[in-house]
């Protein structure tokens, strides 16, 4: 088998996994339905810039180029909670503006948090 059909072949396996069908993984990364399609009968290759748009949703780069999962993917320490599984899951399904501002807001709330943690260290402290 050519590289290029193997590249398809762990492509559609990440999206299976990742319970998408071609049309919603496309679009989730900003292409089309077909070009998606010709991904995975290995027709085509995507350009890197292409490849790191899979990520975004998920998809494990590594597998998909070389045949091998990312270290991150194989550590057990880096396990996700459930609580942290139905966040991603729900993240996975918004389109581009929503996960967009959700980001924002996730980044507003962690300063917001940071800088209650420092007043109340310097109300302790002072």
């Amino acid at each position: 088998m050519e590289k290029t059909s193997l590249f398809g072949k762990r492509l559609k396996e990440e999206r299976i996994k990742l319970g998408l069908n071609q049309a919603e993984a496309a679009e989730k990364c900003g292409f089309s339905r077909e070009m998606w399609g010709k991904w995975e009968r290995g027709e085509n290759r995507p350009s890197s810039e292409k490849l790191f748009s899979f990520s975004k949703i998920g998809i494990d780069i590594d597998y998909v180029m070389h045949g091998r999962r990312g270290e991150t993917a194989a550590m057990p320490s880096e396990s996700l909670s459930a609580e942290e599984k139905e966040l991603l899951a729900l993240f996975r399904q918004l389109g581009s503006g929503s996960r967009k501002e959700l980001a924002d807001y996730a980044a507003f709330k962690l300063v917001v948090e940071k800088k209650a943690q420092t007043a109340l260290g310097k109300v302790s402290n002072g």
